[in-house]
């Protein structure tokens, strides 16, 4: 019959396990894997707000990106409810017609 045949062995292969990967490793290593997994769980928004308050904390603060012209004029269309709008609309409209050609 064929089922009583001889049984086939199952390899054994030598994997580590994490553990013992673990256990290899040094201390500086482990913590930063530890780090690393908490990381990953934490919420980007939350771990974003945690690094500017804990920098201000430190003194150094939040990089706060210069300024570009573009959002600048856009600022200054929309005061006093648009008095400037149509004279800053053609300025961009020259600066980007003279880009294009």
């Amino acid at each position: 019959m064929f089922f009583f045949g001889k049984k086939k062995k199952v390899k054994q292969t030598n994997k580590v396990t994490t553990k013992k990967k673990v256990s290899a490793m040094d201390d500086k290593q482990k913590i930063l894997l530890m780090i690393r997994k908490m990381r990953s769980r934490i919420n980007p928004d939350i771990l974003n707000k945690a690094e500017s308050v804990a920098l201000g904390q430190i003194g150094e603060g939040n990089f706060v990106p210069p300024e570009n012209e573009a959002s600048r004029l856009f600022k200054l269309a929309m005061q006093n409810n648009g008095a400037r709008r149509s004279e800053i609309l053609t300025l961009v409209e020259r600066r980007v017609n003279k880009d294009l050609h």
